[in-house]
Formats: structure tokens, C-alpha cells, sequence
């Protein structure tokens, strides 16, 4: 009697591009593997070497380079000291962690264009965009034409990106990041098999996985899926076994969309046309209120105002106008596009009648409840509020011109002259914080050691002290002829050491606080050292104490 073998147990599912199952969607991945690099670097320098650094572990290192500096062999991570030494003509600038992550917001409103279904990259080590383009490519003439009016916009403001199309965001990030072109289209359908023959790298994999997979040979996607799923995890773990069913599309994979800030836009359509601007001055008063009741239900104020006019014609002309301070006060805004359109009054062309006017506050910002005026006795003791001289910085901008009024800024400098710089009250203050961080984190002078009047450039005055580094004895200022009684100092200010500085501060500084004997104080110094700088030091009047 034939003896009877036991049956095989039934073999493990192994995972394979043939077990791909078509998702219907069409997922286009953008990469910027320049991003930081190139958002910061001028167009006068992109052929040439550039970088960008930040402080990590106590030392400066190499936070992005752009094209020309990794040709040279520079990249990511490496010591300042060893990228300078190895490119001293390189051009470098300190890192701003902000400025990143907000221009890479900016370009996702930007792709809504495109669809409205737009996406962050998740990867954290990756600077990109993920648009869901499913039945949307036909506006644009097919998907090609869609990636290369991508890629030309891009182009044209100097940002390299490599855009892959696919069925997963897996298989879409992988062929953007790893593929061999710049531009690639996975058919429908076979979006696994076009990721077979990547790295197991282009699977989002952390970096232990990866390093693992180098340990065990296993130097594609396809040598990864021929493991039976078991297997993969009991040695992986079950994080790398989902991402490689996400890139097949046997797992879903959720795109999570940028969402938009609240519009805070007011249209009025008239049912003809009008060309007198008394008549559209008025109607922006009435939109101005619909606005400014927006923005108070929602707690914002409007920092930017952008005014569009359609003609009959379809002919558009906009207009803006920049706030000092966020105000959601409905009569401040229309007094101030009432200027605004005074002032651009002759070159407006309003045609056979403007038929839509598209009032919108393209930036805002939170605004605080005033506090109430304190009350002692029968008397109200009350500041003026912040928000009358934002509107007084408003309306002087709207007669003068943005560019004339201006505010001084701190700006992170010992020489004294470039320790202050001035901006439009309009600028955005945040280009100056690093400047104001560095000053309280670093050797900052004290307010005692600066006049509160300084010269607007240094006089030059007549010494006589004591040789080579004595405080001085006498000086002739103005004609006038002052006898010392105190004097405090030096101060030795270094010059800086960049070759774009040294034509204003080339020589050593010495300061001095002196007194003469009527009282009053003054802040002199001396330019250049005795006898190591200069045989003949001058000397100069700075400033004055009060």
C-alpha cells in the first residue's frame, strides 16, 4: 500500500510588479535637489560657486550648494573651513531655516494651476511636491506638455527639478528622485515595473534599512520584492514592507493637500460700465467694508490691499498698497486706496468702463484687542494706540512714496556707522530678526558706551595725545578749541576681515569718551594703529553725549 506524503504547506505570497493593482490615479512628483540654494543665490551668481551655511555641533558647516559648488566637490554637511580651503572664491551666506518651507509653500499655491490637489513632500530629507494630476492633464494637452510647461516655468527662474508621473506616490517619488532622466511617464499601469531596477533607497526607506540592504547585497527594488513578505518583516520590519506595497499599489497611500489660507476677497460686478474714478473710489469705500467685516470675524488684518479693475474689454489693471500695521478698520483702507488711485489717476486707463472690481487682502495677519484706558479718579489715563501711528507711517507712504518713509533697523555690526540700517516702514521685518539675534547673543556694546546723537559720517579734528596710544589732551572741533578733562577708553574696534568692508573700515579703531572741562562729553576715536598701521594716525569726532 503506497504510502501517503503530507501535503506542502502553501507557499508565502511574494510581493512582485505583476501583483501590482492599477490604482486609477496619476501622481506627478516634483524634486528641487537645489532648492535652498537656489531660491537664495542671485541671478548674477549661478555659474558660479555658492553655498549655504549653518551652525551644527559647534562648528559651520555646509547647509545646500548649488551646481557649480558640488562640480567642485562640495556638499552638504562638510566644514566651512574645508569647503573655503578647497573653494576660496566661493560665495557664502548664513541659512535661514524659515525661508525654505515658506518658498516651497508659495510654489505649491502656485501649482494649484495646475490642479487643486497639491501636496508636501513628506520625506524629510527632501525638498519637493507631490500633485495629484488625475484628469487634469488634458487641460494642458497631455500629460508631456503638462511636465514640460512645468519645467520651462521652473527653468526660466533658474530652479533645477526633475517632475516623475506614475500610478502611486511611492513609484512617483522614486522615479523623480532616482530615475535617469528629468522628466519621466510611467504608463498607466506599469508604474511597478519602472521602479524595479531602482535602489531599495527610493523607497523612503530610513537610513538603518538601507545600510542593511547594502549588507545583504540586495542593490534593487526587484531583488527586495522577490523576499516572501514574512520574511521581509521578521528582518526589515513592517515599515520598509509597507513602502514597498505603497510604490506597488497594493497599499494606499494618502496625499495630503497644502491647505490654502482663508480668502478674504469682496467682488462687485455693476451691471455697466464705469469710467469716472470719483465713482470707483466709492465703490471701493462700500467693498472696503464688506472686507474690513471679514477680517474682524476672523481675528486678521489686512497687510497687503490688491485692487483688480476688469474693463469691458477683459483688460485687467491692479493696483496695491502696503500697510505699516495689520487693520481690519474699514475707513483706514478706503482712505488709503482713495490715495492710491489719486495718485495713479492719470496713468489709469479705465477704457469703455470698468464692469468688476475685485477688492482682496493678499496678506494679513492677526490683530490684538486694544487694551481699555486705565482709570484713576475722575481721570483716563490713556497712550496714544500703536495702530495712529501705523496709519499716520499709511497715509505719508501714500503721499511721499513707499520708498521715503523709512525706519532704522538693528543690523548686526561692530562698526558703529553700520550697526543701524534703514527699511520702508512697508518692509517685512523679519529679514532683520537674525540680524537683531546675533546682536544679544553675541558681544552686543552697552547703551552707556554709544551716543544718542551720532554724526552721519565722521569729522575729522585736530588731537593732541599722548603717542602711540594715549587718550587725548586737547582736539579742535568745528573751530572750537576743547581742553580734556576726563577721558575713558580705548575701545578697539577690529576692522572687518571680508573684502567688501575693508573699504570702509580698513584701519584699526580706537574710541574714546572724553568730557572737556565746560561738561560736555564727546565720542572721538583714532583711525590706525601707531607705528603697525600708519605712521600718522587721524583722528575723528563720532558722536556726542547729552
Amino acid at each position: 500500500m503506497p504510502q501517503s506524503t503530507p501535503e506542502e504547506p502553501p507557499k508565502e505570497p511574494v510581493l512582485s510588479a505583476l501583483e501590482a493593482i492599477p490604482t486609477g490615479r496619476r501622481i506627478a512628483a516634483i524634486w528641487f535637489p537645489y532648492w535652498l540654494s537656489e531660491i537664495v543665490m542671485p541671478a548674477e551668481k549661478r555659474d558660479a560657486p555658492f553655498v549655504l551655511a549653518e551652525h551644527q555641533r559647534g562648528t559651520q558647516r555646509l547647509a545646500a550648494v548649488n551646481i557649480a559648488a558640488e562640480a567642485c566637490g562640495l556638499y552638504p554637511d562638510m566644514a566651512l573651513a574645508d569647503a573655503r580651503a578647497l573653494v576660496p572664491d566661493m560665495h557664502i551666506e548664513m541659512l535661514d531655516p524659515a525661508r525654505g518651507p515658506a518658498a516651497l509653500d508659495k510654489c505649491a499655491r502656485w501649482l494649484r494651476r495646475y490642479t487643486p490637489w497639491v501636496g508636501a513632500d513628506t520625506h524629510p530629507a527632501s525638498h519637493g511636491l507631490m500633485l495629484d494630476i488625475s484628469g487634469c492633464a488634458h487641460l494642458f494637452g497631455g500629460e508631456r506638455r503638462m511636465l514640460d510647461d512645468m519645467c520651462a516655468r521652473f527653468n526660466r527662474r533658474g530652479i533645477t527639478c526633475c517632475i516623475a508621473v506614475a500610478d502611486t506616490i511611492g513609484s512617483a517619488w522614486a522615479l523623480a528622485h532616482y530615475g535617469p532622466d528629468n522628466i519621466i511617464i510611467a504608463p498607466s499601469g506599469h508604474g511597478a515595473d519602472a521602479v524595479m531596477d531602482l535602489p531599495p533607497d527610493a523607497l523612503r526607506l530610513p537610513a538603518e534599512a538601507c545600510d542593511l540592504c547594502r549588507r545583504l547585497g540586495l542593490d534593487s527594488i526587484a531583488a527586495l520584492a522577490a523576499f516572501p513578505r514574512a520574511s521581509l518583516t521578521r528582518r526589515f520590519g513592517p515599515y520598509p514592507v509597507m513602502r514597498l506595497e505603497q510604490a506597488l499599489g497594493q497599499a494606499g497611500e494618502m496625499l495630503n493637500p497644502c491647505v490654502p489660507a482663508p480668502e478674504f476677497i469682496v467682488r462687485e460686478n455693476l451691471a455697466q460700465g464705469v469710467t469716472q474714478l470719483d465713482v470707483i473710489a466709492a465703490l471701493t469705500q462700500n467693498m472696503c467694508t464688506a472686507l474690513a467685516t471679514k477680517l474682524f470675524a476672523a481675528g486678521q488684518g489686512a497687510a497687503r490691499l490688491d485692487l483688480v479693475l476688469t474693463r469691458a474689454d477683459n483688460e485687467m489693471q491692479a493696483l496695491s498698497v502696503r500697510l505699516a500695521a495689520p487693520s481690519a478698520e474699514a475707513e483706514h483702507l478706503a482712505r488709503l486706496l482713495a490715495t492710491r488711485l489719486e495718485r495713479v489717476s492719470r496713468g489709469l486707463d479705465t477704457g469703455c468702463g470698468v464692469e468688476t472690481l475685485c477688492l482682496a487682502a493678499s496678506v494679513t495677519a492677526e490683530i490684538s484687542t486694544p487694551q481699555a484706558p486705565l482709570t484713576l479718579g475722575h481721570r483716563a489715563l490713556k497712550t496714544p494706540p500703536v495702530a495712529a501711528l501705523a496709519g499716520l507711517f499709511d497715509r505719508l507712504a501714500g503721499r511721499l512714496g513707499t520708498q521715503v518713509v523709512v525706519r532704522p533697523v538693528v543690523h548686526a555690526s561692530h562698526i558703529p556707522e553700520h550697526a543701524v540700517s534703514y527699511q520702508p516702514v512697508h518692509a517685512h521685518p523679519l529679514s532683520h530678526e537674525a540680524d537683531g539675534e546675533a546682536l544679544s547673543a553675541g558681544a552686543a556694546p552697552e547703551p552707556q558706551t554709544r551716543p544718542l546723537f551720532m554724526l552721519c559720517a565722521p569729522e575729522p579734528i585736530e588731537v593732541i595725545a599722548e603717542i602711540p596710544e594715549g587718550a587725548p589732551y586737547r582736539f579742535r572741533w568745528r573751530r572750537v578749541l576743547h581742553e580734556v578733562a576726563r577721558a575713558q577708553g580705548p575701545e578697539r574696534i577690529s576692522p572687518q576681515w571680508w573684502p567688501s568692508a575693508r573699504q570702509h573700515n580698513s584701519l584699526t579703531r580706537d574710541y574714546f569718551r572724553v568730557e572737556d572741562r565746560n561738561g560736555c562729553r564727546f565720542w572721538i576715536y583714532r583711525d590706525g594703529l601707531y607705528g603697525r598701521e600708519t605712521g600718522r594716525p587721524r583722528w575723528f569726532m563720532h558722536g556726542v553725549f547729552p
